[in-house]
């Protein structure tokens, strides 16, 4: 028997790893708040109860019977609307099948000891009392229709045309990847002839962000409604409804809100109060407004070894002014009196890590990419910290985030005429995204040229600093897959 379905419920969680009962108490929320605005069928991200990037917890033996408990606590939650969500399970080789089944040893029937077990993504179909594994990109039948689902990156087309697509993808956010998103749902929308449900989750792991964003689109190709990005909520969308008007964010403002989504998530989830932030660095400005509007100004707090304190007093956060002195001198006495500039940057960022630590903040660090690729810091010295909320930064977008900021903190940003440092950014942006060969960014045919002594200046500075880049903190990606920094980088750098 076929049932109507007119309102789809969407859930966009921010699930984190291995916390499978406030992970279920979060879905149990947005399922019942989707209930009562009349949905006929929810919708939930995959590894909704699980977290992102579990694999670290996905070895232990618990994780899968944890997995399939948390599952059919949540069946026992719902109502009459079902749920699809997805949850990853573990598969086997027949080789380990047979070896258990005939009962040789113990240790290599055991499933956890093997290499070559894998964890998979496998979609759900949860309804009161009832959980059913269903078969990724295929299509099964739920209340009568045809679902497509599918929780792989590879936007496989079914062979027949269904009712409805479910896409749950576990891709992380990055710059562009909304704009490509939204495209790609509404040709398969308009090419397959179907509704397109997209659902994401939000959050931040291991540097990668998860934006959200999850939409419905209709049969026509256009977005019917479309939740929000970078935040944790609920929704129910009628599918009857003509298709809004709907624009994305602009890139600037996307960029800024998944950055202050992943400062958020790296100081809360791991259990600091706040920030701490050098304020004696080019790039100081926009990292306190960042984690300002992530956090608060209460809970930032610059470290400045300037006798000025201007910009915290123009940010309004508090400043610590140490006295570095003593313990200067000090490291001076012991290297017999030489002065260098590598020993007080180390100084310096040895104080601000203590005294961070001392208040529970985490220390943040002001390196932005083109300063990470060229090794313009020092061991111990400004890579020091734990976040490095604008490694994965150019200048070109550190100076658009700081145009964007200008309008909330008129008194804090310069006045830049343009991004600096342009041929340097994109010599670095050839040799270390693109793989591109040192000689043929000589080549006189090509659009364009660069002077030889920059380009081997440049691949000079990126094979030398290479070691140095292993000894960074965690970086927020913020740039596509394909583009983002991988260290250390010299296997590709001779020419």
């Amino acid at each position: 028997m076929k049932h109507s379905i007119t309102k789809i419920g969407l859930i966009q969680t921010a699930p984190l790893p291995g916390d499978f009962s406030n992970n279920l108490r979060a879905i149990v929320q947005g399922y019942r708040e989707c209930l009562d605005h009349g949905a006929d069928i929810v919708v939930a991200p995959a590894a909704a109860l699980c977290g992102l990037e579990p694999q670290s917890l996905a070895v232990r033996r618990s994780f899968i019977t944890q997995t399939k408990a948390a599952l059919e606590a949540l069946s026992r939650e719902l109502s009459h609307a079902p749920l699809i969500l997805a949850a990853y399970t573990l598969t086997i080789s027949d080789d380990e099948l047979y070896i258990g089944m005939v009962g040789e040893d113990d240790d290599a029937s055991d499933p956890w000891m093997s290499n070559d077990r894998r964890i998979l993504l496998t979609p759900y179909l949860l309804e009161k009392d009832c959980v059913t594994e269903l078969e990724n990109n295929d299509t099964t039948e739920i209340m009568g229709r045809a679902f497509y689902i599918d929780t792989s990156d590879e936007d496989m087309l079914p062979d027949s045309a269904p009712d409805f697509m479910i896409r749950m993808p576990l891709t992380p956010w990055f710059a562009g990847s909304a704009k490509d998103d939204c495209e790609l749902r509404c040709w398969e929308a308009s090419m397959v002839g179907c509704t397109v449900v997209c659902c994401r989750p939000v959050g931040t792991a291991t540097g990668n962000i998860y934006g959200g964003g999850s939409a419905v689109y209709s049969l026509e190709g256009k977005t019917l409604q479309r939740l929000p990005f970078f935040e944790a909520a609920s929704k129910v969308i009628d599918i009857t409804r003509p298709p809004q008007a709907l624009n994305l964010p602009e890139e600037e403002e996307l960029m800024s809100s998944a950055l202050e989504r992943g400062i958020r998530d790296n100081v809360r989830n791991n259990g600091f109060t706040g920030v701490c932030v050098p304020l004696d660095h080019e790039h100081s400005a926009l990292l306190a407004a960042l984690c300002i509007e992530a956090l608060g100004s209460a809970n930032v707090c610059g470290i400045s070894f300037s006798p000025e304190t201007t910009l915290a007093e123009k940010l309004g956060i508090s400043c610590f002014k140490p006295n570095e002195g003593p313990l200067k001198a000090a490291a001076l006495t012991a290297l017999g009196g030489e002065d260098n500039s590598t020993l007080v940057e180390r100084v310096r960022t040895a104080i601000a890590m203590s005294h961070a630590e001392s208040r529970g903040l985490m220390l943040c660090s002001p390196l932005g990419r083109r300063q990470i690729m060229l090794g313009e810091f020092s061991t111990y010295g400004l890579s020091g910290g734990l976040l490095a909320p604008l490694g994965n930064l150019y200048d070109v977008d550190i100076y658009l985030l700081s145009e964007k900021l200008k309008e909330k903190y008129s008194d804090v940003f310069g006045s830049l005429t343009e991004p600096p440092n342009g041929i340097t950014n994109r010599i670095i942006h050839e040799l270390a995204d693109l793989n591109t060969p040192p000689s043929s960014l000589l080549d006189a045919d090509r659009n364009y040229m660069f002077k030889e002594n920059d380009v081997r200046l440049i691949q000079r500075k990126l094979l030398a600093s290479a070691l140095k880049r292993t000894q960074l903190p965690i970086i927020l990606h913020a740039d596509s897959p394909d583009q983002q920094l991988t260290f250390p980088v010299s296997h590709r750098m001779n020419d």
